[in-house]
């Protein structure tokens, strides 16, 4: 099935078709990829390069178009192509926060360095496996090793005809465009498994080649996701250095590969209750906090994270603090896209969506997104459910007033909500609280707004941060800022 996807993929990239290639022997095709880039010559070193990747932030940005936030990472790379091992240390600034991390690992497991020691990470694998490829020799390892590699087509791409090998690889099928003039790797091509979209065509484009001393190596690689370029590595120094010169690349033995897991924080766990008042809960797991509101018989939930999971251990909540049955409305304060993993969940079981204005074209695209890879609920009601829409304008009384969403509609807090449960005097903050330690533009747009609509809270929560007295988070926007 993936297969099938990827070669429509291929054929609707360009207005050639792809051609039977029956002839060509796959092995044959790899070898002289292998040969073309050196990767054999270099066996007895290590490949030793800094890049830099400029990656798309899209799923956390201010808006659900361009531009994007982008996060700036520089870092050393050791690769050992007699293992396919590599080490990255990294450096990471995005919007005013910097970051250290150093990585090892391989095909088969990653693990986080913390000083000497390392630390199996199923989450880590995830992340090396979505940037793995953009290393043309660590790809190429990686297919050297599968024993299913066969010859697919002859399509057309970039302009140009390519020979495409196919492989089984770690979670489906994979396709391999290597240029038959020259032997070199042109791209690969994936589907990925996504937890807001279902499925990702994702392509690792190899381009700008340069000689390396008696090697081939891009000069730059690219991450496309649906056609969109999501990561741009760019290469500066390239060289290859003895073994006994560089940090440890020696990976643990291991008998199985390691799971590819999702960051903890998008982990669904079962959440624990944080009671606000006999009709108001927090559902707080490590990843993300939600609330949950009975207001005359209808349940209000403010934002719906990590997906249908989530929302099954929500819903079982809420069957217990809140008996019977009762319409559901989901009020999504925020579009990051972890923060909405669960709307597709909450539509399939009737909820009416309540959003700022804004929300409503990039939401009926979650909604509507067919997840082909593995059904969701949604996508197994598809013809039963509608999605039902109503817009946050200035505000919104809901629950004859007893519910308020407004927007918080700082600089920094466009499209935003807010909702404020009026009889437990309880604000839910979204994600614009975070910070209790010293003052911020969140919280003070927060702050802002709750006093332009006139509202009193006695207690506050958000995404990240526990129920709070309001006071304490008054008092941190009347305090000035540090020099």
């Amino acid at each position: 099935m993936i297969s099938i996807i990827l070669l429509s993929a291929a054929l609707t990239a360009s207005a050639d078709s792809c051609q039977p290639a029956s002839t060509l022997d796959a092995a044959t095709l790899l070898r002289r990829a292998v040969q073309a880039t050196g990767l054999d010559r270099h066996r007895t070193t290590v490949l030793k390069l800094r890049a830099f990747d400029v990656t798309q932030h899209t799923f956390e940005s201010d808006r659900t178009y361009p531009p994007s936030l982008a996060e700036v990472k520089s870092f050393d790379e050791w690769f050992d192509a007699s293992t396919g091992a590599e080490r990255i240390d990294s450096h990471a600034t995005i919007a005013g926060y910097e970051f250290d991390d150093s990585t090892i690992g391989g095909a088969d497991a990653s693990y986080a360095i913390r000083d000497t020691a390392l630390v199996a990470s199923e989450s880590t694998h995830g992340m090396l496996y979505e940037t793995r490829p953009l290393n043309v020799w660590a790809m190429l390892e990686d297919w050297l090793a599968a024993t299913d590699v066969r010859v697919a087509a002859r399509c057309q791409y970039r302009d140009y005809s390519r020979v495409v090998l196919t492989r089984r690889g770690v979670r489906g099928e994979e396709q391999l465009y290597v240029d038959p003039k020259t032997g070199y790797p042109i791209k690969l091509d994936r589907v990925e498994p996504h937890y807001l979209w279902g499925q990702l065509h994702v392509e690792f484009v190899y381009s700008t080649w340069e000689r390396v001393g008696d090697a081939h190596l891009p000069g730059s690689t690219f991450r496309l996701e649906d056609g969109t370029t999501m990561v741009t590595r760019t290469f500066g120094e390239r060289r290859f250095v003895p073994r006994d010169s560089v940090p440890s690349l020696t990976v643990p033995a291991r008998s199985t590969a390691m799971a590819i897991a999702l960051p903890a924080f998008l982990a669904p766990t079962k959440p624990d209750t944080v009671r606000v008042s006999n009709s108001v809960y927090l559902l707080r797991n490590r990843g993300f906090a939600e609330t949950i509101a009975l207001a005359r018989d209808t349940v209000f939930v403010f934002d719906a994270t990590q997906g249908e999971a989530r929302v099954q251990e929500d819903s079982a909540w809420i069957a217990k603090l809140f008996p019977g049955r009762h319409p559901i409305v989901l009020v999504v304060t925020d579009l990051a896209w972890p923060h909405v993993a669960g709307v597709r969940a909450w539509v399939a079981r009737g909820a009416t969506i309540v959003a700022h204005p804004a929300a409503r074209d990039f939401l009926s695209r979650v909604v509507t997104r067919q997840w082909t890879l593995a059904p969701d609920l949604l996508e197994r009601r598809r013809h039963q459910v509608s999605f039902r829409f109503r817009a946050v304008a200035d505000s919104l009384l809901l629950a004859g007033g007893n519910i308020v969403v407004f927007p918080i509609d700082g600089v920094a807090s466009e499209v935003a909500l807010a909702a404020f449960v009026r009889p437990s005097r309880y604000l839910w903050a979204s994600d614009y609280v975070q910070n209790l330690r010293e003052p911020t533009q969140y919280v003070d747009e927060v702050v802002a707004a709750v006093a332009r609509m006139g509202i009193s809270p006695a207690m506050v929560a958000a995404e990240h941060t526990p129920l709070t007295p309001w006071d304490r988070v008054a008092k941190l926007a009347e305090r000035p800022a540090a020099p």
